[in-house]
């Protein structure tokens, strides 16, 4: 069976099915694993729940439609020190090496792993399924579940906190004395993520034409190294989508736009400082290429340097596949740009800030949903939403990053991404970044966007990453 690996998602086990027709099928799974086995009926092994997990998985990932799955099925991932998180159960492995085993799926020939973003090595990813005939004729050929009955998966929480051990990263509980001082966030988050799953699941969401399921844009949080002070990004199946792909999301039919914090994280410690970048751009260096510019920067605001090594030139070489004087004077240039804030350099700073863009990013996710009732994707530092809803989010954002960074503080940089639309509705846009919407009432955007309608994408394309194995975007 030949692969598209532009067309693979990664299996994740955060929702399940309350539809009775995935239900009974589950079950019948579960008997026919059982008699294979000839195991008798255990309290303790929950197979009807670990098969209802992967058929629940295989809709919301889109199999029935000619995707990959990504699967992986090391037996460490599912128990030990290094089990994945809670959804990894050793049920859920059994029963996916049986699936497999019994030619429900089989691997795809010819896989090859997608190189990291802005990188130029590849990163680990495991094997790659398909469904078989076997699994059309047997066990369904199409969805089995009603979007709107997949909820979350019990053992899967709205946020995990991640640290590496023998060599991998994994979820942990934190310290009950780090769950107390976090108690609020942490409850905060659950409520925002649930009432947005709950909200979302009644958004008809698709790229071009093709629907997609409520779930994909389901988020966690996730700290990282072992503390809730850091990281806390908000994670989705959706944000794997590339950029191009994601300029043909539709909420309810309606067309779309991303909109960001332009260079985030150094505006962020030039603020948090007191000072402002003098530039217009702090990732554009004259001779040099910004999308390495950007990741040496950012490579150099994540790692943690000694007292004898406080350079990043290796890194930055081994990351961007350049020889060491090429790295050295990417650094140099960097130091040079960026002296005022130099001092954060090397320091570990990076994930640090990520838990301050988060609680902005979850701040304007909790408004959208809950007070605005409007749809809205996070990617990080940018959100997606309705073109009607342009100049709210812009709004917004600002107020947001003023609340958590500095009152004071005139946000720079806020820029947005989309397809090519009507010169009509390009202009509306326009308007908005602008702030001059006097008229553009709801029955103004309703007639232009029915004029411009929703417009087929073919060119679906993922950028899959395996979160686990990442400690900082």
């Amino acid at each position: 069976m030949n692969s598209d690996d532009n067309k693979a998602h990664y299996i994740k086990y955060h929702h399940i099915s309350d539809d009775l027709a995935l239900i009974e099928k589950a079950q019948s799974l579960a008997d026919l694993y059982r008699l294979f086995k000839q195991q008798q009926r255990k309290s303790n092994r929950d197979f009807e729940s670990a098969f209802n997990v992967i058929l629940t998985s295989v809709d919301i990932f889109q199999a029935y439609d000619g995707w990959s799955l990504y699967i992986p099925t090391n037996n460490n991932l599912f128990s030990g020190t290094c089990k994945r998180n809670n959804t990894y159960t050793t049920e859920t492995r059994d029963a996916l090496k049986w699936l497999i085993s019994e030619s429900y799926i089989e691997q795809v020939a010819g896989v090859t792993r997608p190189k990291k973003k802005h990188s130029k090595r590849r990163q680990w990813m495991p094997k790659s399924y398909q469904l078989t005939n076997k699994w059309f004729t047997e066990i369904s050929d199409k969805s089995l579940s009603d979007p709107r009955l997949i909820r979350r998966n019990p053992l899967a929480g709205y946020w995990e906190c991640r640290r590496k051990i023998d060599g991998a990263k994994v979820a942990i509980k934190p310290s009950e004395r780090q769950i107390k001082i976090n108690h609020i966030m942490l409850s905060k988050t659950d409520e925002v993520l649930e009432s947005y799953d709950k909200f979302m699941v009644n958004v008809v969401t698709s790229i071009g034409t093709s629907a997609i399921m409520p779930a994909q844009l389901s988020m966690m949080r996730i700290f990282s190294k072992g503390s809730l002070n850091q990281g806390g990004r908000l994670y989705s199946a959706v944000q794997n989508y590339k950029a191009e792909t994601r300029k043909y999301l539709y909420f309810d039919k309606e067309p779309t736009l991303e909109i960001d914090y332009s260079s985030f994280h150094p505006h962020l410690l030039y603020h948090q400082d007191g000072l402002q970048f003098a530039g217009d751009d702090p990732y554009v260096i004259e001779g040099f290429d910004r999308d390495h510019v950007k990741v040496a920067f950012n490579i150099m605001l994540n790692r943690k340097g000694s007292k004898n090594n406080k350079s990043a030139a290796n890194t930055i070489s081994d990351e961007l596949g350049i020889d060491i004087e090429a790295s050295e004077a990417l650094e140099i240039a960097i130091l040079a740009l960026h002296s005022p804030i130099a001092q954060h350099f090397n320091s570990g700073i990076g994930l640090k800030l990520q838990r301050l863009d988060s609680d902005i990013a979850m701040s304007v996710v909790d408004y959208f949903v809950n007070v605005l009732k409007r749809p809205i994707v996070s990617i990080h530092d940018s959100f997606i939403v309705s073109v009607r809803d342009t100049e709210s989010l812009i709004l917004l954002m600002a107020d947001c990053y003023r609340m958590f960074v500095d009152e004071k503080i005139t946000m720079r940089g806020i820029k947005g991404t989309a397809q090519e639309f009507s010169n009509a509705l390009m202009d509306a846009i326009d308007l908005c970044f602008k702030q001059q919407t006097n008229g553009m009432c709801i029955n103004y955007w309703d007639a232009l966007l029915f004029k411009e309608g929703v417009k087929d994408f073919k060119g679906v394309d993922v950028e899959e990453e395996d979160v686990s194995e990442t400690e900082a975007l």
